[in-house]
């Protein structure tokens, strides 16, 4: 009987060593699909999140293109000058001579700039926006035979072949600023 017991008994403890090894499985198991689960939603949120500041990102964007394209059509000031008006439009030219200008200055180059003074009165500082970003600051001091209406024509120190080459650039945006 005693043997009978024994083999009862250690039936009895390997069962129950099955059943808790089974139970202990289980629980791991129900465990691992848990935390999928919680990885699943938690990457799931992490996508919507995402989403949400790509759109955001996109919203500032547009925003900001909205914000320069108002501060260009209606501009109030330009490198902390005040803008009397502006012209679109315009067209630059270059020119080389070293004379006198009609405000009686001499040319310099990276300083004057010849205009329509029906357009823009002499002694004006003008801000030149050329279509391709570069931005030019001079001042009106001369006039000139072909500078009439919205053209500009702007002094630098260059060969006649350079001048020749640079040409005419049309799409021009002039600010004439507060002096």
């Amino acid at each position: 009987m005693r043997l009978k017991l024994n083999k009862l008994t250690i039936g009895t403890i390997i069962i129950v060593l099955m059943l808790s090894v089974g139970i202990n499985y289980k629980i791991a198991i129900d465990q691992e699909q848990a935390d999928e689960a919680r990885i699943a939603q938690l990457t799931s949120e992490a996508q919507v999140n995402q989403q949400m500041v790509e759109k955001m990102q996109k919203d500032i964007a547009i925003l900001r293109r909205e914000l320069a394209v108002q501060r260009e059509v209606y501009p109030t000031s330009r490198g902390g000058r005040r803008v009397v008006h502006y012209i679109d439009g315009a067209q630059v030219t270059w020119y080389n001579d070293k004379g006198k200008t009609a405000s009686g200055t001499t040319a310099t180059a990276g300083r004057t700039v010849a205009v329509d003074p029906d357009v823009v009165p002499l002694g004006a500082e003008v801000e030149i926006v050329m279509p391709d970003g570069r931005v030019f600051r001079r001042t009106a001091e001369d006039t000139g035979g072909a500078v009439k209406g919205k053209v500009f024509d702007v002094h630098i120190d260059a060969s006649d072949e350079e001048l020749y080459e640079l040409g005419r650039t049309h799409g021009v945006r002039v600010f004439v600023l507060d002096r």
